[in-house]
């Protein structure tokens, strides 16, 4: 199976609450999950709705996707927007449970917040395994929607240029696969050490759901 090269851009603003900042929260501009990648080439290429869960589950969720990918790991200085005020829209945010609920009704739950935004021209490069995207869309390249609301657009192109990559330890955590994070960034984002293309593509390739 030959690995597909990813070099994507950033075309508008996108953003995820990721890390505290005054008032609200940032995203991290130096990495997009493969997660995020996943389930925006199932949107735009295959075209299913994700089912809604009371709780996430990633594994069940990625058994029913034909693709693994490697982190989208940042290239050069990708910078954030300024601050910008938000009003929370809670069947996007997370829905209202029955914890939100309450919190909601106890009088100290506030609705407004500041974001920090990845700025349009960010750049990031990475690797999918699997069917193709671009032969399936006939197209040498692709347009997703990312980030909250899937507000923010990233423009998928092949890659000519291969470096190493890094896995995301907490999704191979999920196929009991023994990658160790270099380091962590978010529970769900913990970068491996860099892979070289072939060690990632026979890691990847154990991950998908029916390998051959």
């Amino acid at each position: 199976m030959t690995p597909i090269l990813i070099d994507a851009e950033v075309l508008t603003p996108f953003y995820y609450h990721g890390h505290y900042a005054m008032d609200g929260s940032a995203t991290d501009p130096g990495v997009i999950t493969d997660t995020t990648l996943l389930f925006a080439l199932r949107a735009a290429l295959l075209g299913t709705s994700p089912l809604l869960r009371g709780q996430p589950d990633y594994r069940a969720d990625l058994q029913k996707i034909p693709w693994r990918a490697s982190l989208l790991m940042g290239v050069g200085s990708n910078d954030l927007l300024p601050p910008l005020r938000r009003t929370v829209d809670m069947d996007k945010e997370g829905g209202r449970s029955a914890r939100m609920q309450k919190n909601m009704s106890s009088g100290f739950y506030k609705n407004q917040f500041f974001t920090h935004s990845v700025k349009p021209g960010a750049e990031y490069y990475g690797l999918v395994v699997g069917p193709n995207p671009f032969i399936l869309a006939e197209n040498d390249e692709l347009l997703v929607r990312i980030g909250v609301g899937r507000t923010g657009l990233l423009r998928l192109r092949r890659s000519i240029l291969e470096r190493e990559v890094r896995l995301n330890a907490a999704t191979a955590q999920l196929f009991r696969r023994p990658v160790e994070a270099e380091y962590r960034i978010l529970d769900t984002i913990r970068p491996s050490r860099p892979y070289t293309v072939a060690e990632a593509l026979k890691e990847l390739y154990a991950w998908l759901p029916n390998p051959r």
